[in-house]
Protein backbone atom coordinates (compact mmCIF):
# COMPACT_ATOMS: atom_id res chain seq x y z
CA UNK A 1 0.00 0.00 0.00
CA UNK A 2 2.79 2.25 1.22
CA UNK A 3 4.89 1.56 -2.24
CA UNK A 4 1.24 1.97 -4.15
CA UNK A 5 0.92 5.56 -2.78
CA UNK A 6 4.50 6.31 -3.57
CA UNK A 7 4.22 5.39 -6.76
CA UNK A 8 0.93 7.48 -7.78
CA UNK A 9 2.29 10.33 -6.24
CA UNK A 10 4.87 10.34 -8.67
CA UNK A 11 2.77 9.48 -11.50
CA UNK A 12 0.77 12.98 -10.15
CA UNK A 13 3.96 15.01 -9.84
CA UNK A 14 5.22 14.17 -12.89
CA UNK A 15 2.00 15.00 -14.78
CA UNK A 16 1.85 18.29 -12.97
CA UNK A 17 5.41 19.03 -14.20
CA UNK A 18 4.26 18.26 -17.41
CA UNK A 19 1.81 20.37 -17.09
CA UNK A 20 3.42 23.20 -15.79
CA UNK A 21 5.77 22.90 -19.01
CA UNK A 22 3.26 23.32 -21.30
CA UNK A 23 1.82 26.35 -19.60
CA UNK A 24 2.88 30.02 -19.40
CA UNK A 25 0.67 32.74 -17.88
CA UNK A 26 0.20 36.69 -18.69
CA UNK A 27 -1.41 39.36 -17.60
CA UNK A 28 -2.16 42.84 -18.79
CA UNK A 29 -2.23 45.75 -16.66
CA UNK A 30 -2.99 49.72 -17.59
CA UNK A 31 -0.87 51.46 -14.99
CA UNK A 32 -3.13 54.70 -15.15
CA UNK A 33 -0.53 57.17 -15.87
CA UNK A 34 2.96 55.90 -14.21
CA UNK A 35 4.99 58.35 -14.76
CA UNK A 36 8.33 59.10 -14.05
CA UNK A 37 9.40 62.80 -11.78
CA UNK A 38 11.22 64.35 -14.80
CA UNK A 39 10.26 67.07 -17.04
CA UNK A 40 10.40 65.75 -20.69
CA UNK A 41 10.37 68.78 -22.94
CA UNK A 42 9.19 66.32 -25.65
CA UNK A 43 5.80 65.23 -24.02
CA UNK A 44 3.19 67.46 -22.12
CA UNK A 45 3.68 65.32 -18.87
CA UNK A 46 3.28 69.15 -16.79
CA UNK A 47 0.87 67.17 -14.65
CA UNK A 48 3.16 65.10 -13.47
CA UNK A 49 5.78 66.52 -11.88
CA UNK A 50 6.58 67.58 -8.08
CA UNK A 51 4.41 70.42 -6.41
CA UNK A 52 7.29 72.39 -6.13
CA UNK A 53 8.34 72.16 -10.14
CA UNK A 54 4.96 73.86 -10.46
CA UNK A 55 4.94 77.58 -9.06
CA UNK A 56 6.20 79.31 -12.00
CA UNK A 57 3.60 81.58 -14.21
CA UNK A 58 4.31 79.68 -17.31
CA UNK A 59 3.16 76.49 -15.29
CA UNK A 60 0.11 77.75 -14.07
CA UNK A 61 -0.72 79.53 -17.15
CA UNK A 62 0.15 76.81 -19.32
CA UNK A 63 -2.49 74.36 -16.58
CA UNK A 64 -5.20 77.16 -16.95
CA UNK A 65 -5.50 76.73 -20.74
CA UNK A 66 -6.94 73.23 -19.94
CA UNK A 67 -10.54 72.39 -19.87
CA UNK A 68 -11.07 69.59 -18.19
CA UNK A 69 -11.51 70.40 -14.65
CA UNK A 70 -9.87 66.68 -13.25
CA UNK A 71 -6.98 67.78 -15.42
CA UNK A 72 -6.70 71.24 -14.93
CA UNK A 73 -6.66 70.66 -10.95
CA UNK A 74 -4.04 67.85 -12.05
CA UNK A 75 -1.84 70.03 -13.66
CA UNK A 76 -1.86 72.61 -10.64
CA UNK A 77 -1.98 71.03 -7.76
CA UNK A 78 -0.99 67.37 -8.35
CA UNK A 79 2.37 66.96 -5.93
CA UNK A 80 3.87 64.09 -8.08
CA UNK A 81 7.31 63.47 -6.00
CA UNK A 82 9.67 61.11 -5.97
CA UNK A 83 7.82 60.07 -2.91
CA UNK A 84 4.69 59.68 -3.76
CA UNK A 85 5.52 58.08 -7.42
CA UNK A 86 7.61 55.13 -4.96
CA UNK A 87 4.55 54.64 -2.87
CA UNK A 88 2.12 53.90 -6.23
CA UNK A 89 5.32 51.55 -7.31
CA UNK A 90 5.01 49.58 -4.50
CA UNK A 91 1.19 49.29 -4.83
CA UNK A 92 1.87 47.95 -8.30
CA UNK A 93 4.57 45.75 -7.47
CA UNK A 94 2.22 44.26 -4.64
CA UNK A 95 -0.69 44.03 -6.95
CA UNK A 96 1.57 41.68 -9.24
CA UNK A 97 2.84 39.51 -6.79
CA UNK A 98 -0.48 39.02 -4.94
CA UNK A 99 -0.70 35.76 -7.33
CA UNK A 100 0.86 32.53 -6.22
CA UNK A 101 2.50 32.34 -9.25
CA UNK A 102 3.71 35.20 -10.81
CA UNK A 103 2.12 36.02 -14.71
CA UNK A 104 5.55 35.16 -16.88
CA UNK A 105 4.62 38.31 -19.30
CA UNK A 106 3.04 41.46 -18.48
CA UNK A 107 1.68 44.00 -20.54
CA UNK A 108 1.63 47.54 -19.27
CA UNK A 109 -0.16 50.32 -20.60
CA UNK A 110 0.15 53.99 -19.84
CA UNK A 111 3.45 53.74 -18.77
CA UNK A 112 5.88 56.76 -18.95
CA UNK A 113 9.06 55.76 -20.84
CA UNK A 114 11.70 53.38 -20.01
CA UNK A 115 12.80 54.74 -16.62
CA UNK A 116 9.44 54.24 -14.82
CA UNK A 117 9.61 50.50 -16.84
CA UNK A 118 13.10 49.99 -15.06
CA UNK A 119 11.93 51.22 -11.73
CA UNK A 120 9.02 48.26 -12.00
CA UNK A 121 11.56 45.81 -13.48
CA UNK A 122 14.32 46.19 -10.65
CA UNK A 123 11.46 45.56 -7.96
CA UNK A 124 10.42 42.42 -9.66
CA UNK A 125 13.58 40.84 -11.15
CA UNK A 126 14.04 38.54 -8.35
CA UNK A 127 10.99 36.92 -8.65
CA UNK A 128 12.78 35.46 -12.59
CA UNK A 129 12.01 38.39 -14.39
CA UNK A 130 15.02 38.78 -17.19
CA UNK A 131 13.85 41.39 -19.96
CA UNK A 132 11.64 44.18 -20.48
CA UNK A 133 10.67 46.19 -23.77
CA UNK A 134 9.48 49.53 -24.42
CA UNK A 135 9.47 51.70 -27.58
CA UNK A 136 8.92 55.68 -27.42
CA UNK A 137 5.80 56.26 -29.15
CA UNK A 138 3.80 59.55 -30.29
CA UNK A 139 1.53 59.65 -27.36
CA UNK A 140 1.39 63.36 -26.53
CA UNK A 141 1.46 63.00 -23.31
CA UNK A 142 4.06 60.09 -23.41
CA UNK A 143 2.07 57.30 -22.22
CA UNK A 144 3.38 54.40 -23.82
CA UNK A 145 3.12 50.29 -23.70
CA UNK A 146 5.71 47.80 -22.41
CA UNK A 147 6.56 44.21 -21.41
CA UNK A 148 8.52 42.91 -18.71
CA UNK A 149 8.94 39.16 -19.17
CA UNK A 150 10.80 36.09 -18.12
CA UNK A 151 11.44 34.63 -21.31
CA UNK A 152 14.00 36.47 -23.43
CA UNK A 153 12.48 39.10 -25.56
CA UNK A 154 13.99 37.63 -29.42
CA UNK A 155 12.00 40.84 -31.27
CA UNK A 156 10.42 44.00 -30.11
CA UNK A 157 8.79 46.44 -32.58
CA UNK A 158 5.85 49.14 -33.28
CA UNK A 159 2.87 49.13 -35.83
CA UNK A 160 1.30 51.83 -36.49
CA UNK A 161 -2.43 51.58 -36.86
CA UNK A 162 -3.49 52.52 -40.50
CA UNK A 163 -6.66 54.63 -40.22
CA UNK A 164 -9.42 54.93 -43.05
CA UNK A 165 -9.21 58.36 -44.87
CA UNK A 166 -11.68 59.93 -42.44
CA UNK A 167 -9.11 59.82 -39.72
CA UNK A 168 -6.08 59.74 -41.71
CA UNK A 169 -4.94 62.80 -39.60
CA UNK A 170 -5.39 61.06 -36.41
CA UNK A 171 -2.77 59.30 -34.69
CA UNK A 172 -2.70 57.02 -31.36
CA UNK A 173 -0.67 54.90 -29.76
CA UNK A 174 1.15 52.05 -31.57
CA UNK A 175 0.58 48.31 -31.06
CA UNK A 176 3.61 46.82 -29.19
CA UNK A 177 4.62 43.55 -30.57
CA UNK A 178 6.66 41.37 -28.78
CA UNK A 179 8.43 37.82 -29.98
CA UNK A 180 9.54 35.32 -27.31
CA UNK A 181 10.67 31.65 -28.06
CA UNK A 182 8.77 28.74 -25.61
CA UNK A 183 8.86 25.31 -26.17
CA UNK A 184 10.46 25.93 -29.20
CA UNK A 185 7.55 27.29 -30.73
CA UNK A 186 7.74 31.08 -31.57
CA UNK A 187 4.87 33.21 -29.37
CA UNK A 188 4.08 36.74 -30.63
CA UNK A 189 2.10 39.19 -28.36
CA UNK A 190 0.79 42.31 -29.42
CA UNK A 191 0.05 45.13 -27.02
CA UNK A 192 -2.41 47.43 -27.77
CA UNK A 193 -4.37 50.76 -25.65
CA UNK A 194 -6.64 51.65 -29.16
CA UNK A 195 -8.31 55.07 -29.04
CA UNK A 196 -10.17 56.08 -26.03
CA UNK A 197 -13.95 55.61 -26.11
CA UNK A 198 -14.32 59.67 -26.58
CA UNK A 199 -13.26 58.52 -30.18
CA UNK A 200 -15.63 57.37 -32.70
CA UNK A 201 -15.84 53.27 -32.72
CA UNK A 202 -14.82 53.53 -36.40
CA UNK A 203 -11.51 54.12 -34.61
CA UNK A 204 -11.63 51.31 -32.83
CA UNK A 205 -12.62 49.07 -35.90
CA UNK A 206 -9.73 50.34 -37.73
CA UNK A 207 -7.36 49.67 -35.17
CA UNK A 208 -8.95 45.90 -34.52
CA UNK A 209 -8.39 45.32 -38.52
CA UNK A 210 -4.81 46.36 -38.23
CA UNK A 211 -4.59 43.76 -35.60
CA UNK A 212 -6.02 41.38 -37.52
CA UNK A 213 -3.47 42.30 -40.34
CA UNK A 214 -0.42 41.59 -37.95
CA UNK A 215 -1.81 38.23 -36.91
CA UNK A 216 -2.23 36.81 -40.81
CA UNK A 217 1.04 37.88 -41.45
CA UNK A 218 2.24 34.58 -39.87
CA UNK A 219 0.91 31.29 -38.57
CA UNK A 220 2.96 31.36 -34.90
CA UNK A 221 0.87 31.47 -31.90
CA UNK A 222 -0.51 35.08 -31.29
CA UNK A 223 -1.58 37.04 -28.32
CA UNK A 224 -3.52 40.56 -28.34
CA UNK A 225 -3.83 41.68 -24.85
CA UNK A 226 -4.17 45.59 -23.71
CA UNK A 227 -6.79 48.37 -23.20
CA UNK A 228 -8.74 47.26 -26.02
CA UNK A 229 -10.95 50.75 -25.08
CA UNK A 230 -14.40 49.00 -26.19
CA UNK A 231 -17.17 49.79 -23.86
CA UNK A 232 -19.86 47.69 -23.00
CA UNK A 233 -22.20 50.38 -24.57
CA UNK A 234 -20.10 49.99 -28.02
CA UNK A 235 -19.86 45.95 -27.53
CA UNK A 236 -24.09 45.81 -27.43
CA UNK A 237 -24.19 48.04 -30.13
CA UNK A 238 -21.32 46.13 -32.76
CA UNK A 239 -20.93 42.83 -31.26
CA UNK A 240 -16.97 43.60 -31.14
CA UNK A 241 -15.69 41.15 -29.13
CA UNK A 242 -19.05 38.47 -30.00
CA UNK A 243 -17.35 39.25 -33.57
CA UNK A 244 -13.90 38.37 -32.71
CA UNK A 245 -14.70 35.30 -30.59
CA UNK A 246 -15.22 33.13 -33.92
CA UNK A 247 -11.40 34.06 -34.57
CA UNK A 248 -10.34 34.50 -31.12
CA UNK A 249 -10.76 32.79 -27.59
CA UNK A 250 -11.33 36.04 -25.28
CA UNK A 251 -10.58 36.18 -21.69
CA UNK A 252 -14.06 37.37 -20.23
CA UNK A 253 -16.13 35.07 -22.72
CA UNK A 254 -14.30 31.83 -22.24
CA UNK A 255 -13.69 32.03 -17.87
CA UNK A 256 -13.62 34.83 -15.17
CA UNK A 257 -17.38 33.82 -15.32
CA UNK A 258 -18.05 36.21 -11.93
CA UNK A 259 -16.19 38.99 -13.03
CA UNK A 260 -18.38 42.43 -13.80
CA UNK A 261 -15.52 43.70 -15.92
CA UNK A 262 -12.05 45.86 -15.69
CA UNK A 263 -13.48 49.33 -15.79
CA UNK A 264 -16.25 50.74 -14.35
CA UNK A 265 -17.34 53.68 -16.72
CA UNK A 266 -18.89 56.65 -14.92
CA UNK A 267 -20.20 57.95 -18.14
CA UNK A 268 -22.77 55.05 -18.36
CA UNK A 269 -23.21 53.99 -15.08
CA UNK A 270 -21.80 50.38 -16.10
CA UNK A 271 -18.93 48.24 -16.38
CA UNK A 272 -17.03 47.01 -19.43
CA UNK A 273 -14.59 45.21 -20.37
CA UNK A 274 -12.29 47.75 -21.62
CA UNK A 275 -8.93 45.18 -20.57
CA UNK A 276 -9.22 41.88 -22.11
CA UNK A 277 -6.45 39.00 -23.36
CA UNK A 278 -6.96 37.61 -26.77
CA UNK A 279 -5.63 34.34 -28.24
CA UNK A 280 -5.96 33.50 -32.14
CA UNK A 281 -7.56 30.12 -32.72
CA UNK A 282 -5.75 27.25 -34.31
CA UNK A 283 -2.18 28.21 -34.17
CA UNK A 284 -1.75 25.53 -31.61
CA UNK A 285 -2.53 27.32 -27.94
CA UNK A 286 -5.59 27.67 -25.64
CA UNK A 287 -6.50 29.01 -22.69
CA UNK A 288 -6.85 27.23 -18.82
CA UNK A 289 -10.14 28.46 -18.71
CA UNK A 290 -10.15 28.27 -15.39
CA UNK A 291 -7.06 30.24 -14.42
CA UNK A 292 -8.83 33.42 -16.31
CA UNK A 293 -9.23 36.07 -13.73
CA UNK A 294 -8.92 39.78 -12.11
CA UNK A 295 -7.25 40.97 -9.45
CA UNK A 296 -9.06 42.72 -7.39
CA UNK A 297 -7.48 43.07 -3.86
CA UNK A 298 -8.36 45.80 -0.98
CA UNK A 299 -5.47 47.33 -2.35
CA UNK A 300 -6.94 47.67 -5.30
CA UNK A 301 -10.31 48.08 -5.22
CA UNK A 302 -12.67 50.89 -3.56
CA UNK A 303 -16.03 50.36 -1.35
CA UNK A 304 -17.96 50.10 -3.98
CA UNK A 305 -15.85 47.31 -5.19
CA UNK A 306 -14.51 49.30 -8.31
CA UNK A 307 -10.75 49.84 -9.30
CA UNK A 308 -9.17 52.34 -7.05
CA UNK A 309 -7.27 55.13 -8.41
CA UNK A 310 -4.02 56.03 -6.27
CA UNK A 311 -4.44 58.93 -4.30
CA UNK A 312 -0.80 60.37 -3.14
CA UNK A 313 -2.73 62.07 -0.19
CA UNK A 314 -3.06 59.03 1.70
CA UNK A 315 -0.31 56.46 -0.54
CA UNK A 316 -3.77 54.57 -1.39
CA UNK A 317 -4.61 53.21 -4.93
CA UNK A 318 -3.75 51.33 -7.90
CA UNK A 319 -5.21 52.66 -11.08
CA UNK A 320 -8.71 52.99 -12.34
CA UNK A 321 -8.55 49.52 -14.61
CA UNK A 322 -8.08 45.80 -13.09
CA UNK A 323 -5.53 43.62 -14.64
CA UNK A 324 -6.49 40.30 -16.28
CA UNK A 325 -4.61 37.41 -15.81
CA UNK A 326 -4.63 34.05 -17.72
CA UNK A 327 -2.02 30.76 -18.11
CA UNK A 328 -2.08 29.70 -21.43
CA UNK A 329 -1.50 26.44 -22.49
CA UNK A 330 0.43 25.26 -25.71
CA UNK A 331 -0.53 21.90 -27.46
Amino acid sequence: MFLKKIILTTIFLLNLSLFANDTFSVMTFNLNNFFDTYDDPNKDDKAYLPLSLKQNKNHIDACNQINVTKWRSECLYLDWSIENKDKKLNNIVSTIKSFDNLPDIIAFQEIENIVALKDIFDQLKDEGYKDYALIEGNDYRGIDNAFISKFKIQKAQHHKIKFSPKYATKDTRPILEVVISFNNKSVHLYNVHFPAPYHPSEMRIDAFKTLENLVASHTNIAIALGDFNVTSAEEMNNNTFVDLDKDWDISHLSGCEDCKGTYFYKRDNAWSYLDAIMLKEDRGASFVHKSIQIAKLNTNTNNKGEPLTFNEKNGIGVSDHFPVFAKIKIK
